[in-house]
């Protein structure tokens, strides 16, 4: 029978051998990786999903052997420990404390187990290599520096390859430039007001740390230790859409960020401000409003989309100013490039997102305080030089009479093309009446800030509201179901009174039109005392006088009208359409008697 004392060195051989193999083949893994990484990236200058597959199962085939290596030599080497350690007996919390201080460093630990630095001194020692060292010069000062430079190189070394692997496979986040477009708000904050849309494209307001897409790393055509895209993520993505869309203001072709709200399978639909996905309403923190998701030409109100595979469908923050998904349709996986995961937006990114605790009740959405935002607007126009607007209760009656046809028809045209029903036949309705007048109808919730907003991010309507020729408005708020889908439409009416400045030469024509006429009177006048040509032309003399007579009485009108800078009535307009051909006319019948 074998004692303990015999058994134990055999023990410590194996071990060691075992530990020092490990070792060796740990230290040529990660010396391998290196080289492939180095050959890949810095010759090929190639990433690892476009370079041959054999770089890649090379790259994972090292990596999964050194962490078997590491994890082998770890166990021989703690087993190489105990063994040791039960050659006497010493306290076990204080083993236990050297033990974990050893595993903290067990690399070097093990690459000073290895060379076995005292043993390397002592030969120093023996063949007084010491002596050859200048004087100044400590052989233990010397061997500590080296030591010291060695961990230096180890963490550095750890970190830097670390760094490059976590880099090559899409973990180490991208800093990119959040724009002033308002899109993402309140996620991520607004632009300057005043600027154009061309300048918000432009001006930085924060910026994010961003994961490229997709990320991990390739092999057979599947990809391992990648994202997985998630609702709630935020991403980007450039194609023809992108490009088109955000070069319609004169910016820069580019791509967009939103939040991805729909995975393929997922079905989507926008009802009365909500958003519900797969049938579900949602609650969503990150919206600037509640009741703000409204559809625009891809998505449309009430209506039930499912979202196809290979693609998703992305909405901004700012669901009433954000041009996405609604818009251009879905955004293909493909064209996805950077990803924003939403575990890495809590605690940074959602401290400016609502309580939506109450989203989903009637009370919660929102109404527009109509007198607050006649204020905004007259700050607006006091800035251009514009007179303020003054409230107009029969506007905001003719306002609502157009909103009721704007859903009935569902048709928001100026022209009222489908209904017929314009503006102007509002107005004449409620008893109103002016000579400029316009109409700005909105569909969705909105308070008079975020109304106000939303509006001059546009040029056109910006230029619209600051109208001169303006001075009153009114506005209504309609909500009725169309089609079973419950819609507000917000309508503006504007109007105003702008005199008509006729030119000199058109007062002066009518003038001597005017004077001809009662010059020619008197003779054709005269013709009804020769009492046989008047009885043999009767109906043509009295048809002269009439069309004489009636051009003067309407052109004296025309004319008082015209200098007093007042703008013709509806019967002056008549006469003045009508004149041409009383003209024509009277040339007719002058023909026939001067024939006579």
């Amino acid at each position: 029978m074998l004692n303990k004392s015999s058994v134990t060195p055999d023990k410590e051989k194996l071990l060691y051998r075992i530990t020092k193999i490990s070792g060796i083949a740990w230290v040529a893994c990660i010396i391998g990786v290196f080289a492939i990484l180095g050959y890949v990236v810095g010759i090929r200058k190639e990433m690892f999903d476009k370079a041959p597959e054999v770089f890649a199962f090379s790259l994972l085939g090292l990596v999964l052997l050194g962490c078997f290596a590491f994890f082998i030599g770890l166990v021989s080497f703690t087993s190489l420990i105990l063994v040791r350690n039960s050659k006497k007996t010493q306290n076990k919390l204080l083993f236990l404390i050297k033990l974990a201080l050893i595993l903290a460093i067990l690399p070097l630990y093990l690459l000073a187990y290895i060379l076995k630095p005292l043993e390397f001194i002592k030969r120093l020692k023996r063949f007084r290599l010491k002596e050859l060292l200048p004087k100044q010069i400590h052989l233990k000062l010397l061997l500590t520096s080296a030591v010291a430079l060695l961990i230096v190189a180890f963490v550095i070394g750890y970190w830097v390859a670390g760094e490059m692997t976590a880099y090559q496979l899409g973990y180490v986040p991208e800093d990119m430039a959040i724009v002033g477009t308002g899109s993402m708000y309140p996620t991520w904050p607004k632009g300057t007001k005043g600027k154009s849309p061309k300048e918000l494209a432009k001006e930085v307001v924060s910026t994010a740390g961003f994961l490229h897409y997709p990320n991990g790393i390739v092999i057979s055509g599947k990809r391992y230790f990648g994202h997985t895209l998630g609702r709630g993520d935020i991403i980007t993505w450039e194609n023809d859409a992108t490009r088109a869309l955000t070069s319609q203001d004169g910016a820069e072709p580019a791509g967009l960020l939103k939040r991805l709200i729909g995975l393929p399978g997922d079905t989507i639909e926008l009802r009365d401000g909500v958003m519900y996905l797969n049938g579900e309403p949602q609650k969503e923190p990150y919206t600037a409003k509640p009741h703000s998701s409204f559809g625009e030409k891809f998505l449309k109100e009430c209506q039930v989309i499912t979202v196809p595979e290979g693609k998703v469908f992305a909405m901004g923050d700012n669901r009433k100013g954000s041009a996405d998904s609604r818009e251009i349709g879905f955004a293909p996986i493909i064209d996805i490039n950077y990803v924003l995961p939403l575990s890495k937006q809590k605690g940074i990114l959602d401290k400016n997102w609502r309580d939506t605790s109450k989203d989903l009740d009637a009370s919660s959405k929102v109404r527009l305080d109509k007198t607050r935002y006649v204020e905004l607007l007259n700050e607006k126009r006091k800035d251009t030089g514009a007179k303020p607007l003054k409230y107009q209760p029969l506007l905001e009656k003719s306002a609502f009479k157009r909103g009721e046809i704007i859903l009935k028809y569902d048709d928001f045209s100026y022209e009222a093309t489908r209904s017929g029903y314009t503006q102007i036949k509002a107005m004449n309705e409620v008893g109103y009446s002016n000579i400029a007048y316009g109409e700005a109808p909105t569909l969705g919730y909105y308070e008079a800030e975020e109304l106000m907003d939303n509006q001059f991010e546009f040029p056109d309507t910006k230029k619209f509201l600051l109208n001169k020729e303006f001075q009153e408005v009114g506005i209504s708020e309609v909500e009725e179901e169309v089609n079973g889908c419950p819609t507000q439409v917000l309508v503006q009416h504007f109007a105003g009174y702008v005199p008509p400045n006729y030119k000199t030469e058109d007062i002066e024509s009518w003038k001597t039109n005017l004077s001809r006429l009662r010059e020619i009177q008197p003779s054709w006048s005269r013709l009804k005392e020769n009492n046989n040509f008047y009885q043999k032309n009767k109906n043509d003399v009295d048809r002269i006088n009439e069309i004489i007579s009636t051009r003067i009485a309407n052109i004296s009108s025309i004319i008082a009208r015209m200098e007093s800078n007042q703008w013709l009535t509806a019967t002056e307009q008549r006469m003045v359409n009508q004149d041409k051909t009383l003209y024509d006319e009277q040339e007719a019948v002058a023909t026939r008697l001067n024939s006579q």
